[in-house]
């Protein structure tokens, strides 16, 4: 049966000078007694010794210590690798009584109390050396290292086993703050997953029409227009660009004619915003001039181009 101490001083009795009636009897299996002689050193007697002189008052004091072996549960906290955190700990270990008259000497009532500071300080040089996480590691080298450890010429030690315990309140709170974030963290995984099979098959105009059913139609239309009003922006500067190399010497003609080409491709075709953008056609404003607004200039190079930049009045 575990214990999480006891007193092994079981009897203290102060002697009279003459014991016509009571003479000092040896003590019973499992114990021993210590007498303190009235002179000179302890004397310690185990079952089944004589007492050397039981009738006289040659002792001042008897006491009986209890020399069975017992089985304690100490509990310490042991300081991790940041001092911020600690180990929880349950020190399990058999004990007995090895010398009796030490007992008496040192005055050990509290066995627990006894045997905690030296295990706790030869714990500490191990668990020190451990974070907290690493529970499991250090647990197994706090056994480890106390497994030969026998105590002292007192008290004797054996089987010897460490436990690292976590709060039980600890444990319930961790374990549904763990399996919240399992829970999150599947429901994320399932929104990414659909996400990207709607992108997949829409592609981005699946992705508006996600956001037309959360926020409204206003949201959509202006997230098209924006698309559509980027796309506007690009090809003007590229015309622009090609306008101002026209006249340079290190391209072919036919060169910029591909290029000018596949920009008015682009100028008009359809839109690349989602849904073919807001507008109807592309050849609106600016961008879609028409051959009588066209200045009557000098031709360039290639095909008539006007030495001119192109502005975007829409803007």
């Amino acid at each position: 049966m575990e214990e999480y101490t006891y007193n092994p001083i079981t009897k203290s009795t102060s002697l009279p000078l003459v014991l016509p009636r009571m003479p000092l009897r040896p003590p019973e299996p499992g114990s021993a007694l210590v007498l303190a002689p009235r002179k000179g050193p302890l004397l310690t007697i185990r079952h089944g010794e004589a007492i050397p002189a039981a009738w006289y008052g040659s002792y001042r004091h008897a006491y009986l210590v209890d020399t069975t072996e017992h089985r304690l549960v100490l509990q310490m906290p042991l300081l991790s690798q940041d001092p911020a955190f600690g180990f929880p700990s349950l020190i399990r270990l058999n004990c007995r009584v090895e010398n009796p008259a030490e007992i008496v000497v040192r005055g050990i009532v509290d066995v627990s109390a006894a045997l905690r500071l030296p295990l706790q300080r030869m714990l500490r040089q191990v668990s020190r050396n451990y974070d907290i996480g690493e529970l499991h590691l250090a647990e197994d080298a706090l056994s480890e290292s106390v497994r030969v450890f026998t105590g002292d010429d007192a008290i004797r030690l054996r089987n010897i086993t460490v436990e690292l315990v976590v709060d039980g309140d600890e444990v319930l709170a961790s374990g549904r703050r763990y399996r919240e974030i399992e829970r999150e963290t599947r429901l994320m995984e399932m929104r990414r997953e659909r996400h990207l099979r709607m992108l997949r098959k829409d592609g981005a105009e699946g992705l508006v029409a996600e956001i037309m059913e959360r926020e409204g139609p206003r949201a959509a239309y202006d997230i098209i227009a924006s698309a559509e009003r980027e796309e506007r922006d690009e090809l003007l500067a590229a015309w622009n660009k090609m306008v101002e190399g026209s006249h340079s010497e290190e391209r072919e003609p036919w060169e910029f004619l591909q290029a000018e080409r596949a920009l008015r491709d682009r100028l008009t075709g359809g839109s690349a915003a989602p849904f073919g953008g807001i507008r109807s056609s592309r050849l609106r404003g600016s961008l879609a001039v028409d051959a009588e607004q066209i200045p009557s200039r000098a031709p360039s190079r290639v095909r008539g181009l006007p030495h001119t930049r192109a502005e975007d009045t829409n803007e």
